[in-house]
């Protein structure tokens, strides 16, 4: 086992993309690291970098106090776990989870032994003499998690290995590769797009965008204070909503714009972003979670009335898509603008002046599309953020 070490670490093609202009990043031995971010936000190209599969433009790319930018992938002493498991389909699965022993020409005894350890481990015995052909799709991914442990690596490196599998299979192999990791105690590094397994999977979480290291936290920090507005927007299902708002003092203590009402901000947002306490008045960004959205009675002090333009109800709880008087800010996150390019004149883009949010309803309402509701928000769970993106704590 060993720590991985990006210090200044730098990817440019030989068209003059740079990919990663300068990646910092300690990773320490043992750790369970996850890199997510949009596609193309170069997570994959960090990991193929510690892999060997691409070559590194500049700074140093240390493994343990080993520097290994020109080590050859197969000097490196890690195992890959790919997405698309790259079996052998002629082999068995014991053959397939034995074969890089063969090729480091170990006694049979010991490939043997080694092979039955993570069989037994990932409950593959009963499947060792099958082909790849005659399994689903998570045992096969179980195999490709086989052939990487039995070579016990100093890292484990995983490349969006759940991408094939469905959605049940896929909360299942989450917590397997949690538990052999968190056994085996194998620095690991797991890229994916989805935020979901990294909240769930990882010891710390890499957000990454157009090369750069965003922030890199654990689950619960990146959730609850994010570094600025992209971090918060990115992470969360459904994600979450940011506004337009203005900082402004009265008599009775701070106020907080949302489209045509005002919000007192509460001793407990204070407390949250004290920095707001001597903060000049003007404009900011406020974010808040779709379950920091409230619905409100009657008249609804400090609510505005929006209209229900999507409703799922999901049993336990409501998604409720709607059009709001206030005015949206960006997270950075490109995918928005092309699918707001993409659904121009789809009857769910706001109508001029207004703009789309989402609400988390728990318990489940009823409630009809393009009724009018009023919603109101939480202070104690707003966000704040300066107009350039950064967070205000």
């Amino acid at each position: 086992m060993a720590a991985i070490t990006f210090d200044k670490v730098k990817k440019v093609y030989p068209d003059g993309f740079v990919a990663i202009p300068g990646l910092d990043l300690d990773i320490k031995d043992g750790e369970f690291v996850v890199f997510v971010g949009p596609s193309g936000c170069g997570k994959s190209t960090a990991l193929r970098m510690v892999a060997g599969l691409e070559s590194i433009s500049g700074g140093e790319l240390r493994l343990g106090d080993k520097v290994i930018n020109n080590t050859p992938p197969q000097g490196r002493d890690i195992a890959m776990v790919f997405q698309d498991y790259a079996l052998y389909p002629h082999m068995t699965v014991g053959q397939n989870m034995g074969f890089a022993l063969r090729m480091m020409k170990l006694p049979k005894a010991e490939i043997e032994a080694r092979v039955a350890k993570a069989a037994d481990r990932l409950s593959l015995t009963a499947l060792l003499d099958k082909k790849p052909k005659n399994l689903s799709g998570g045992q096969r991914q179980r195999v490709a998690m086989g052939r990487a442990i039995v070579r016990e690596p100093a890292a484990f490196l995983m490349d969006e290995p759940l991408s094939n599998l469905d959605a049940k299979l896929r909360v299942q192999m989450r917590a397997e590769i949690s538990s052999i990791q968190s056994q085996l105690g194998v620095t690991t590094i797991y890229v994916t797009h989805d935020q979901v397994e990294a909240m769930t999977m990882g010891d710390r979480v890499a957000v990454m965008k157009a090369g750069e290291l965003q922030q890199c936290d654990s689950p619960k920090n990146l959730y609850q204070r994010p570094a600025n507005v992209f971090v918060a927007g990115f992470m969360g299902s459904p994600k979450m909503n940011l506004f337009k708002s203005v900082l402004r003092r009265t008599d009775a203590g701070l106020e907080v714009q949302f489209g045509p009402s005002w919000v007192p901000l509460t001793a407990k947002a204070l407390e949250n972003h004290p920095s707001l306490a001597t903060r000049p008045e003007g404009p900011i960004v406020l974010g808040i979670r779709p379950e920091g959205l409230l619905v409100a009675a009657g008249d609804g002090m400090n609510s505005v009335e929006v209209t229900a333009r999507v409703v799922e109800n999901l049993g336990n709880e409501t998604l409720v898509h709607f059009e709001a008087p206030v005015e949206r800010a960006s997270d950075g996150d490109q995918r928005d603008q092309a699918v707001d390019e993409a659904e121009a004149g789809d009857e769910i883009i706001a109508s001029a002046g207004n703009s789309m949010f989402i609400a988390r309803l728990t318990p489940a309402i009823d409630l009809a599309e393009n009724e009018k509701v009023r919603f109101g928000i939480d202070p104690d769970q707003v966000y704040a953020f300066d107009p350039d993106g950064s967070a205000l704590y």
